[in-house]
């Protein structure tokens, strides 16, 4: 299973953060702005609350999906690491939502597994939303207006895990991850989730999920090979899975896609380019109509040294307004694409000053119909234990 505490390493992500000391809390009034940003960038951090710590003090907060139908109803999930009650720890979904003023926490499903974390959601309408994620078997959570519930799906033989989810209208949504050690796929149709077969290539995660349509539906993830892990991706034409070819080099891996037309798609993630090459660098991959390709991708300073550089979620606005985001090191990543090329771009000065200490990460992104732009993730404090939750604004012009 994934583990859900993430901290940066040098070429790595990995690792439950410990220690102790106690947890920054979120200061100020809700949806209150972090300090003014630089005029060049369209980003700024706003105030995300976290849940309370356990029994022995500590507990990190991580969101990784967002999603939304319009500027007062946005929705993001997560999960709280290492939550303790009296001498038990287990991780505990973080439900978070924006009324158009503030982030609020929202109660989980009461029904949900023991152990239970989030990974992905999908707004359909205000009272109809879906998050998936896992605990011991695969969790589906649903948002009917009121309150969130578990909603029963297919077992999954020797566990398994939901880690994105994409819908195309209430009566057609699907999910994708890994179980039994093979990639899976689920279908509501509006009555009941059901397996629908998905391309294996070995151990095959499915990261992410992107439609531009009922007929075109991307998944993409990682298989695990001979010697380490490759980038992977299937698609959906209304009828079957398939498999199509992503381009790779010596280790890489897809964790995001953006679907814009059956012949325009775009995955993002990162790439070690050869066995003496250690430090991850950015991965873009473009589809055209029939095979994907690597195209030219930012990386944030890379002549200081070692500096890792890694995508995590994608979001295209058009075929000539794209965005991703993930990390650089320990720093929140921003990239942008106009049309003809990608190139990094200023985040909110709240995260990137110089006289800034703060370790942040962007995992989830998503844009409204209203046109604001939505990142999520987590922000720590160096020598702190633990991290809290952060979410991102964007108002492109």
């Amino acid at each position: 299973m994934r583990n859900t505490c993430v901290v940066v390493a040098l070429a790595v992500l990995a690792g439950c953060a410990s220690g102790a000391g106690t947890i920054p809390q979120a200061a100020g009034s809700a949806g209150q702005h972090e300090p003014a940003l630089p005029e060049s960038s369209v980003w700024s951090v706003l105030k995300s609350p976290d849940l309370p710590p356990g029994s022995d003090g500590l507990a990190s907060d991580i969101l990784r999906g967002v999603s939304g139908t319009g500027a007062n109803d946005v929705w993001a999930v997560g999960a709280n690491c290492c939550y303790a009650s009296g001498s038990k720890g287990y991780d505990k979904p973080v439900i978070e939502h924006w009324d158009g003023t503030r982030w609020k926490l929202v109660a989980s499903a009461s029904n949900e597994p023991l152990g239970t974390q989030l990974y992905a959601v999908t707004a359909i309408a205000p009272d109809d939303a879906w998050a998936v994620g896992y605990a011991s078997q695969a969790v589906f959570e649903h948002w009917d207006g009121k309150k969130w519930s578990v909603v029963s799906s297919p077992y999954i033989y020797d566990g398994g895990e939901m880690l994105s989810v994409v819908a195309i209208s209430k009566n057609n949504v699907w999910a994708g991850g890994e179980g039994n050690f093979a990639a899976i796929l689920e279908h509501w149709d509006g009555k009941s989730w059901s397996f629908i077969p998905a391309y294996n290539d070995g151990l095959t995660f499915l990261n992410a999920m992107s439609a531009s349509g009922a007929n075109d539906i991307w998944a993409v993830g990682e298989y695990w090979g001979y010697p380490d892990q490759h980038s992977f991706s299937e698609h959906w034409n209304g009828t079957t899975w398939s498999f199509e070819q992503a381009k790779g080099t010596y280790l890489d891996q897809l964790n995001g896609v953006a679907d814009v037309s059956p012949s325009d798609a775009w995955a993002v993630g990162y790439q070690r380019t050869s066995i003496q090459e250690q430090i991850p660098q950015t991965l873009i991959e473009h589809w055209n109509g029939a095979s994907w390709s690597i195209v030219p991708s930012p990386n944030k300073d890379p002549g200081s040294g070692p500096v890792t550089n890694q995508l995590n979620a994608v979001y295209a606005i058009s075929a000539n307004d794209i965005w991703a985001v993930g990390v650089w090191t320990s720093r929140s990543l921003f990239v942008h694409y106009d049309g003809k090329k990608w190139r990094a771009v200023p985040g909110p000065a709240a995260l990137e000053s110089s006289r800034n200490s703060t370790v942040s990460m962007l995992f989830g992104l998503t844009r409204l119909s209203s046109g604001q732009l939505w990142a999520v993730g987590y922000k720590s404090i160096p020598h702190h234990c633990c991290q809290n939750t952060l979410t991102v604004e964007g108002t492109p012009h």
